[in-house]
C-alpha cells in the first residue's frame, strides 16, 4: 500500500525566509535527503558550499510553485517539508527571497509551508517533531490537509447524511458480522418473538448452516450483540409467558403468587435458556449497518478523515450507501448483504450518473451477478462511444465480492490516487538534489585555465 498524507500552514514573507531554520530544527536522526546530495555534488566538482538547488518548468513549461524543500528519510518513511509561494488571482506564482525586493502590495501576501508524508503504513502518523519544528522555528502550526474535491463539497450541501458515530463496541461488533455465520446466527435471534430458546436454534436457522453454534452465541455475547436470559413456557399452550434474566426470579415470583395463564404456580412451568436481541447488534443489523461501519473504520485507516466521508447519503428520492473523498477524487459506494442483481444495477447505474464519481465501488458479501457486469461493460462501452473522453472520467467499476476482499481492493484503490499525487509532488521536489546549472557554470568558469 502506498499512502501520501499532508499537513498545511500559511506563511507570510517573514515566515518563508526562514525555512532552512525550521529544517535545521528538525532532530538529526531524520536523515537530510537534499542537501546531502547536493553538497555529494558540490565536492565532486570541488565547487564552494552548495546552493538551495533549482526549480525547473513542468512539462507545459509552467513554472512549479515549489522554490525550496528538504526531503528527509526515516524508518521507512519519507518526509518532504517544503515551501510554496502564493498563488495569484492569474494563477502566477510568485516568492521574492529579498523581502526588500517585494512589491508593497505583495509583501501581506501569505504562501504555504507543506509538509508531505509518503509511506506503507495505515492509521495515525506521528509528525510531531516536525510540527516543533515549524511552531520553534518558524511560529507556524501545521495543520493535517488534504486535495478537496470539488465535487464532494458539491455533494455535501445539497443532501442529508447520517452522523458518523462509530465506537470501539461498534467496531468490534461488525467485525464479527463478517462472518456469515455469526450474521446468520445473530439475524434468527433478531427475528424470533421474545428471544430464542437455544433448543429452538437448529430449527430456528432453517436452511441455514453454521458451524460450531456454542462458540458464536459466545462470541456474539461477549461482543455485546446478544444477551442471556431465561424464557418461562406455558406447559399447555406452549407459549412464553415470562422472561427473566436468572431463573431464581422464577422462584422468587412463584412465592409471592405469580401464576401462569393457565392458573398454574409459575415455578411449575418450565424455564429455558434463550438469546436476545441488544439494541447494539439491531443496530448494526438493520439496514446491514455493520457493512457501514466496517467501511468507514477501513477508510479511517487509510488516512480518510470523518469529514470527507459521507454515509446514508440521500438528494432528493435517491439514496447512496457511502461517499467519500481521497485526496480530490470521489468514490461511490454500494453495499449489499447479499448478491447484487440487475435490478440492482440499473439503480447503482442511475447513482453513478448523479454523482459522476472517479471510483465507482460496489461491495457485497457474496458475488455480483453475471447480468449485472455484463449490464455495466455495456454501458461503459456505449458511454466511451457517446462522450468524449474526460480525465475526471470514472474509472471502471471495481467489484468488492466478499467483505474479506474490502481491506486489500480500498488499499489497491487508495494507492492508485496516492501514487498519481506522489509522482508530480516528486517531480517537483527531486531537481532539488542538484546543484542548479549556474552554480556548476560559475565554479568551471573560475578554475584557472592549465597551459
Amino acid at each position: 500500500m502506498l499512502r501520501l498524507s499532508m499537513w498545511r500552514a500559511v506563511v507570510d514573507a517573514q515566515q518563508a525566509a526562514k525555512f532552512w531554520d525550521a529544517v535545521g530544527a528538525v532532530p538529526d536522526h531524520y536523515i537530510r535527503v537534499l542537501s546531502s546530495s547536493r553538497q555529494a555534488m558540490a565536492n565532486a566538482f570541488s565547487l564552494g558550499a552548495p546552493d538551495e538547488g533549482a526549480r525547473f518548468p513542468d512539462r507545459f513549461g509552467q513554472t512549479t510553485s515549489l522554490v525550496r524543500a528538504e526531503m528527509f528519510a526515516q524508518g521507512g518513511i519519507t518526509y518532504i517539508l517544503a515551501l510554496r509561494n502564493r498563488r495569484e488571482s492569474n494563477n502566477r506564482w510568485t516568492l521574492f527571497r529579498d523581502e526588500d525586493e517585494q512589491p508593497s502590495d505583495v509583501k501581506q501576501g501569505p504562501g504555504h509551508l507543506y509538509l508531505y508524508v509518503v509511506t506503507s503504513a495505515r492509521g495515525e502518523l506521528d509528525v510531531s517533531d516536525f510540527r516543533k519544528a515549524c511552531a520553534d522555528a518558524l511560529g507556524a502550526d501545521l495543520k493535517k490537509w488534504g486535495f478537496p474535491a470539488k465535487k464532494f463539497g458539491e455533494l455535501k450541501q445539497e443532501g442529508r447524511r447520517e452522523n458518523i458515530d462509530i465506537t470501539a463496541d461498534k467496531v468490534a461488533g461488525a467485525r464479527l458480522l463478517c462472518d456469515k455465520g455469526a450474521r446468520v446466527l445473530a439475524t434468527a435471534i433478531k427475528s424470533s418473538l421474545g428471544g430464542l430458546i437455544l433448543s429452538d436454534v437448529e430449527k430456528q436457522l432453517k436452511r441455514e448452516k453454521v458451524d460450531d453454534v456454542e462458540s458464536l452465541l459466545g462470541k456474539l455475547q461477549e461482543c455485546g450483540l446478544i444477551t442471556s436470559e431465561y424464557v418461562v413456557v406455558c406447559a399447555k399452550s406452549h407459549q412464553q409467558v415470562a422472561r427473566v434474566s436468572d431463573v431464581g426470579i422464577v422462584r422468587e415470583m412463584s412465592q409471592r403468587g405469580v401464576r401462569c395463564g393457565c392458573g398454574r404456580r409459575l415455578e411449575e412451568e418450565r424455564p429455558e435458556e434463550a438469546v436476545a436481541i441488544t439494541d447494539l447488534g439491531r443496530e448494526l443489523l438493520d439496514k446491514s449497518t455493520w457493512m457501514s461501519v466496517i467501511l468507514v473504520e477501513e477508510l479511517r485507516n487509510l488516512g480518510v478523515p470523518d469529514d470527507r466521508i459521507m454515509i446514508e447519503y440521500s438528494s432528493g428520492g435517491d439514496e447512496m450507501d457511502c461517499i467519500a473523498d481521497i485526496n480530490g477524487e470521489v468514490i461511490l459506494f454500494e453495499l449489499k448483504d447479499k448478491e447484487f442483481s440487475l435490478r440492482e444495477a440499473y439503480s447503482f447505474g442511475a447513482k453513478i450518473g448523479l454523482v459522476r464519481p472517479r471510483h465507482p465501488v460496489i461491495v457485497t458479501t457474496e458475488k455480483v451477478g453475471g447480468d449485472a457486469k455484463e449490464h455495466f461493460q455495456k454501458a461503459q462501452l456505449v458511454g466511451k462511444r457517446n462522450t468524449p473522453r474526460d480525465p475526471d472520467d470514472a474509472m471502471p467499476i471495481r467489484f468488492i465480492e466478499g467483505i474479506g476482499e474490502l481491506r486489500a481492493q480500498l488499499e489497491e484503490m487508495s494507492s492508485t490516487v496516492h501514487r498519481g499525487d506522489a509522482q508530480r509532488l516528486l517531480r517537483e521536489v527531486m531537481p532539488f538534489a542538484s546543484i542548479s546549472p549556474n552554480h556548476l557554470l560559475d565554479g568551471i568558469s573560475a578554475e584557472p585555465v592549465s597551459e
